[in-house]
């Protein structure tokens, strides 16, 4: 098939357009280059992951409607996925138009351009904000009680209503993944299992918000790739104007406290912090029914934390990662 990905450049893109191409589709990758962290990091992404694989990353931003509409018209693409989107819940509110370019207005360009070309199926990175701190535990894609607590929740919310509302009586098959907070190599700098690790190898500085009981469904990056292809090819069997959303997430909540204990077990290295006061817009406790995506894949994302985390520190123990950490973590935006 003929795909095209959006924040191919990104954690989650980068990892995913590899595993796209080792399954013989036609890739067509792009990416803004968003400053929100050092792109450095996405340079490195692609050469590693995805330049051995002849798969360049054109550089596009979703939010030129021009661009966008002539990419997608002239090109006949029988999947999109979009992935580009400004990240992370904790922008302050002088800064959130990046949520309404990116997660808004280049969405809806490319929604709205994937269904007027009548792209036959159309997958987007959901979240796991949508369902905010009123939903019942554990989520269900279900769950009609959702009020995310960020800004960015928010956005990937009104990107649901979206898709919904535009794909039906189209000829349009949509899905939308709610991922649960996805680590692993390679990863987001903004996150706090990166710069811990980033700690403990190059003794970069760690802000940790709040108490630790903060409790996260943790996803490793290739059981979330995995289950992303599973779910492209389970959604070929649905037919025009279907939209769903589903869970990507293991159902295993483990606090902020047990991450940090645990990259201290397997490092042998205490992780220096400093405490700093909890963030409103971080959700209390997420976690996954994955009843779902079970029942339509046959299976859900499976790695143990502890096994994630160790592949994911002798990762970043490597020569050319370590000398980086530093930058990485101090270059988000």
């Amino acid at each position: 098939m003929k795909i095209l990905v959006t924040g191919a450049a990104g954690f989650i893109g980068s990892a995913l357009c590899h595993k796209l191409v080792g399954f013989g589709h036609d890739l067509l990758a792009i990416d803004n280059f968003s400053t929100y962290y050092d792109v450095s990091l996405k340079r490195a992404r692609i050469n590693e992951l995805l330049k051995p694989l002849k798969i360049d990353v054109v550089d596009l931003d979703i939010s030129d409607d021009k661009k966008v509409n002539s990419l997608i018209t002239e090109s006949k693409f029988d999947v999109v996925i979009n992935l580009a989107a400004q990240a992370g819940v904790r922008l302050p509110i002088k800064d959130t138009d990046k949520y309404v370019e990116s997660n808004l207005v280049g969405f809806s360009n490319i929604l709205r351009t994937t269904v007027a070309n009548k792209v036959p199926y159309f997958l987007y990175a959901s979240s796991s904000s949508v369902y905010g701190n009123r939903a019942a535990i554990p989520y269900t894609e279900s769950e009609q009680n959702l009020h995310p607590a960020s800004f960015y929740g928010a956005t990937k919310l009104a990107n649901e209503l979206l898709t919904q509302t535009l794909v039906q009586n189209s000829a349009t098959v949509a899905r939308g993944l709610r991922f649960f907070t996805v680590y692993g190599p390679w990863g987001r700098p903004d996150m706090a299992y990166f710069r811990m690790i980033a700690n403990i190898v190059s003794g970069s500085e760690f802000n940790f918000f709040g108490d630790g009981s903060v409790e996260r469904d943790f996803t490793y990056i290739e059981d979330a790739v995995n289950s992303v292809v599973a779910l492209i090819d389970e959604l070929s069997t649905r037919k025009h104007g279907y939209s769903d959303v589903v869970n990507l997430g293991g159902g295993r909540p483990l606090s902020m406290n047990y991450l940090l204990q645990t990259v201290g077990r397997i490092s042998k290295k205490e992780v220096k912090f400093n405490r700093q006061n909890s963030n409103a817009n971080d959700a209390f406790k997420t976690m996954s029914d994955s009843t779902y995506i079970q029942s339509l894949i046959g299976s859900k994302p499976s790695t143990k934390l502890e096994d994630g985390i160790e592949k994911t520190i002798r990762w970043a123990m490597r020569e050319d990662i370590a000398q980086n950490l530093n930058n990485w973590v101090n270059s988000v935006k």
